[in-house]
């Protein structure tokens, strides 16, 4: 899989759930980014799929919510050094929730 990257991703374990078709669903990031992260779940949803995702944060602050679209599926069929999951990119976020993403990846940026 090519790494097409605009954002050096961080792993970080945080709490997203999200909603799909019929259910919500609690997973844990594996990475993340500005830009977007990675969920590890055995049940990715396909790609082009627009979910709503609710990080809680490690700092115990409220959890907030942002936008994403999965932009690529990892499967256990597949042979590469990638858990089961999805890459999902962040789209249309507000000025404030941008801040508190910045904040959190500049935080692990810095341990």
């Amino acid at each position: 899989m090519a790494d097409n990257r605009r954002e050096s991703r961080l792993p970080i374990d945080v709490k997203v759930d999200y909603r799909t078709a019929g259910s919500f669903i609690t997973d844990y990031t594996k990475n993340i980014s500005r830009g977007g992260l990675f969920i590890a779940t055995s049940l990715p949803l396909d790609i082009g799929t627009r979910v709503r995702l609710r990080l809680t944060l490690p700092d115990g602050d409220a959890p907030f919510a942002l936008d994403g679209v999965v932009k690529w599926v990892a499967t256990l069929k597949e042979k590469d050094s990638h858990p089961s999951g999805m890459g999902i990119e962040f789209v249309d976020f507000d000025e404030k929730v941008k801040a508190k993403l910045e904040s959190l990846v500049k935080a692990y940026e810095n341990r």
